[in-house]
């Protein structure tokens, strides 16, 4: 087909000429009319899509609409490529089999010389891989990989987001200071595996044990935290250690082994024992050395 027998010689490009060059490139390519229409697609239009030449000729580009946009969107949209006659950006579509996904978007209006016809080119390559990147470095920065709870990254923004966001009033929080006891000996005597094994299941234990909206999260190695927000004194603060404890200390059945071990607690409250954030764990960390110290396994900063 030639975009040429529509608008005359001058619009240079020849679709039957120049299809292989446009078939060989890995972004798809759709040239629709000023109506809308599709006129032409390239191989990488259907890689992605999974519509046809043949399907996608005569339809409009709305085909595509993956229902995320608001009419707002689309718009702005042609707003822009209208008295800009360019427009540029990340969108979301449907494939064909249903499927959403996103895609970096260009389209150009066209008008050839001495002619009253416009076309417009979108460019458009599938951006999937990126966000699956993006998810999966997001994770890696926020999340233990051993047991997929918050790190010390994201517990820290928590907690500073709880005491020092001044649009808000201050919210009463107790914050957990724990380390499991004689762990370096679980390891020595049943090698690492089993000791990784043991902390995953320590962690889906911890979180068990919280309300929706607290936070437990690995600060490293066999230290866990956790702030629990509404919790201003000692009676409530125990009643949640305790469950801690008792949860722990039931036995792991891990491969063929039997392990029993148990978790030391350090608590400090805010705004009660401390100002600051980092007096605010400092105080809970001493704690919990404390308790560890001692054997008393709960211990409070003040």
């Amino acid at each position: 087909m030639k975009i040429r027998n529509h608008i005359g010689n001058n619009f240079l490009i020849d679709l039957e000429r120049d299809s292989v060059l446009l078939d060989a490139i890995s972004n798809g390519v759709t040239i629709t009319d000023q109506n809308s229409s599709i006129i032409y697609t390239n191989a990488a239009f259907t890689k992605i899509t999974g519509y046809s030449k043949e399907e996608a000729k005569g339809q409009n580009p709305g085909i595509l609409h993956s229902g995320r946009h608001n009419e707002k969107f689309f718009k702005s949209m042609w707003k822009k490529i209208l008295t800009q006659g360019h427009w540029e950006g990340e969108i979301w579509n449907r494939r064909k089999s249903g499927e959403i996904y996103p895609e970096f978007l260009t389209i150009s209006k066209i008008q050839p010389a001495n002619s009253t016809h416009i076309f417009y080119i979108g460019v458009f390559s599938d951006i999937s891989f990126l966000k699956k990147d993006l998810k999966k470095n997001l994770h890696l920065a926020f999340y233990d990989p051993l047991t997929h709870l918050p790190n010390r990254n994201l517990y820290l923004n928590r907690i500073s987001h709880l005491v020092e966001n001044k649009r808000k009033p201050e919210i009463p929080l107790a914050v957990f200071y724990m380390d499991l006891d004689k762990f370096k000996q679980v390891n020595d005597t049943y090698g690492h595996c089993v000791g990784d094994k043991l902390l995953a299941i320590a962690g889906k234990r911890l979180a068990s044990t919280v309300r929706k909206g607290d936070t437990i999260a690995r600060a490293g190695g066999d230290e866990f935290t956790a702030i629990l927000t509404n919790v201003d004194n000692k009676i409530s603060a125990t009643q949640f250690a305790q469950r801690i404890l008792e949860t722990i200390e039931k036995p792991f059945l891990i491969d063929e082994y039997t392990i029993h071990i148990s978790i030391s607690i350090g608590i400090s409250f805010y705004p009660g024992d401390a100002d600051s954030i980092e007096d605010l764990l400092t105080n809970a960390d001493k704690a919990m050395y404390k308790a560890k110290k001692s054997g008393t396994k709960i211990a409070y900063s003040k």
